[in-house]
């Protein structure tokens, strides 16, 4: 059992470390020209670049996002293009990042030099630190769709933004809902394990633990595994060692699946249950429909889509009926939205002049989103100031938002049954 001091020493990231990791090269290298845009005349094409990993050990993940920028330009093409610019297309040019900071970094400048006049992506986190440094440094707009280290935005930069809740958001809230459930349904919890995937999973561990006491938890350990690991067996193995009253879980799809798996075998089975935040899998239709029963009553804290919103509804239903091999998931809800957020600002400034959008984008106040929340409106950071987790549960093999009740879809199941029980 790896002790308290121990476990946060290990697994606490700063921000030092988290650039190192991420490989961001400096923003005082030499920037290329960006190509002239055209004065006095509307275009007639609108280039905007989708960066996301299509190949590799999360390209289910990431198709999901770039189907998602691509539905929504789809959308607005159909209703007549960009009005103010009269009626110009949108054009997405979509470049896989592989997963890697560096494919990702070059695909940036390459589509920047191509005109692109601004950027979407990355769905990893250290993919996005070099993505929106070189956004920055050309003076191009880069709307994060998913990545949720909150150090992203905390290097100054004036030409990124991010519509969904970040690390501490998602670490606070989802601490926050567990202390609701413990009150409700009074089941005693009081110490939480976290196993968690290294990357953008140490950056939400080490905001767990600065959330935690906050709600009365104490964590009491934590364990890290590497992206791709075949087997999981010996960390699942510490963390059960661990006795927490709750295991918090951080990761995506593919390992997700694998830990499902290896809790059921092993017969970890906390009195709090194995919460996921941050989740790629735990709160993922393509889980549900892998793992059956296995995933019934599994809860995550995530961003989500707003269940009450017909409009939110309306635009799953499209996406399904369009993309049927990568499902409708939650990723896909803040690449929709941030590609929203950059149609309506080329309404506004009528122009496709990247400095012009991206003071456009910084006085976006936008309402008709599909995410939980009030407008889309951001701090000075770039920062969503709306932005917000939600609680999910798996319930009759469909994914429930059951926390927040004005967000809700259904009522929590609680204490989360045994997997002997599960059917």
């Amino acid at each position: 059992m790896e002790s308290k001091k121990k476990s946060r020493k290990g697994y606490e990231i700063n921000r030092r470390t988290f650039l190192k990791m991420a490989g961001v090269t400096g923003l005082a290298a030499s920037p290329i020209a960006f190509p002239a845009v055209l004065r006095g005349a509307a275009p007639k094409e609108i280039l905007i670049g989708s960066i996301h990993p299509i190949t590799g050990p999360v390209a289910y993940d990431g198709t999901s996002l770039d189907q998602a920028v691509h539905l929504a330009v789809d959308q607005k093409n159909a209703a007549g293009g960009i009005k103010s610019m009269g009626g110009a297309k949108i054009k997405v040019a979509l470049m896989d990042s592989e997963g890697k900071p560096k494919v990702g970094e070059a695909a940036a400048e390459k589509l920047i030099r191509d005109g692109c006049v601004a950027l979407l992506g990355c769905y990893q986190s250290p993919v996005a630190m070099v993505t929106t440094a070189v956004a920055e440094r050309h003076g191009v707009p880069h709307l994060i769709t998913v990545g949720v280290a909150d150090e992203l935005l905390e290097r100054g930069f004036k030409y990124t933004f991010r519509t969904q809740p970040d690390a501490s958001n998602m670490a606070e809230l989802t601490c926050k809902y567990l202390r609701q459930l413990s009150d409700k349904f009074n089941i005693a919890l009081k110490t939480i394990a976290v196993l968690h995937i290294s990357g953008f999973g140490a950056v939400v561990n080490s905001k767990l633990a600065k959330f935690a006491s906050r709600y009365g938890f104490e964590i009491i350990g934590s364990v890290s595994y590497g992206i791709g690991t075949p087997d999981i067996t010996t960390e699942i193995s510490k963390i059960k060692g661990m006795n927490g009253d709750v295991i918090v879980d951080v990761g995506y799809l593919s390992d997700g699946i694998l830990k499902i798996r290896t809790y059921n075998d092993l017969k970890v089975e906390p009195k709090g249950g194995i919460i996921g935040c941050a989740n790629g899998a735990f709160s993922n239709p393509s889980m549900v429909k892998e793992m059956g029963r296995l995933a019934e009553f599994l809860m995550d804290g995530n961003y989500w889509h707003n269940p009450r919103s017909a409009f939110a509804r309306s635009v799953i239903e499209e996406y399904n009926k369009k993309y049927t091999r990568v499902i409708f998931q939650s990723h896909a809800v803040h690449a929709y939205n941030a590609t929203l957020v950059v149609i309506d600002a080329l309404e506004r400034a009528g122009t496709s002049d990247p400095g012009k959008l991206r003071d456009a984008i910084a006085r976006t106040s936008f309402k008709d989103h599909i995410a939980p929340g009030g407008p889309i409106e951001f701090d000075t950071t770039g920062q969503n100031k709306n932005a917000m987790a939600t609680l999910q549960q798996v319930q009759k093999r469909e994914i429930k938002a059951i926390l927040p009740d004005e967000f809700s879809d259904a009522k929590p199941v609680f204490p989360i049954p045994p997997w002997s029980a599960k059917a």
